[in-house]
């Protein structure tokens, strides 16, 4: 835990470092959403774990998919949006403490929703499920069934 507080209070020109680009709570620029339109398709991850959200973007990446992370439900909600092009797939992660409803608000756009966390948190398993996310795993499931999970849940880009 300690070290995601070290890398939040990291300066600001570390974190938008453009040549190392680090997941951001901010909009997709011009070249990004570019990327997404070519790519498989944009996929929007909720997560305030900084480092497991770049395993996540390498992971997706390699797929083929553009990856936005965003920290807190609104900007989730907006990268879900995505202007003109909606996301393949959003992915909420509920190791930190989720706003379910905030997240059920989200359903509206049409998104298919996964959602991962510690396998002993029920209470989680079950707001993610009265939320209506398309499906909820155990972080362990998560990790090694990434690739095969965005296969099956992801909208198909036109």
């Amino acid at each position: 835990m300690w070290t995601f507080q070290l890398w939040r209070t990291a300066p600001d020109c570390l974190v938008n470092d453009r040549s190392n680009p680090a997941p951001t709570d901010r909009r997709l620029d011009s070249t990004e959403g570019e990327l997404a339109r070519k790519a498989s398709g944009l996929v929007a991850v909720l997560s305030t774990d900084l480092f497991f959200g770049m395993r996540i973007r390498t992971s997706l990446r390699q797929l083929g998919y553009a990856v936005a992370i965003a920290q807190d439900v609104a900007m989730f909600s907006r990268h879900l949006q995505n202007g003109d092009q909606r996301a393949a797939l959003g992915i909420v992660d509920f190791n930190f403490p989720v706003d379910w409803e905030a997240v059920k608000e989200t359903l509206k756009v049409g998104v298919p929703i996964l959602a991962f966390g510690p396998h002993k948190d029920v209470e989680g398993f079950r707001a993610a499920k009265r939320a209506g996310v398309a499906r909820v795993v155990a972080n362990g499931e998560f990790s090694r069934s990434l690739p095969d999970l965005a296969r099956r849940y992801a909208t198909k880009s036109d």
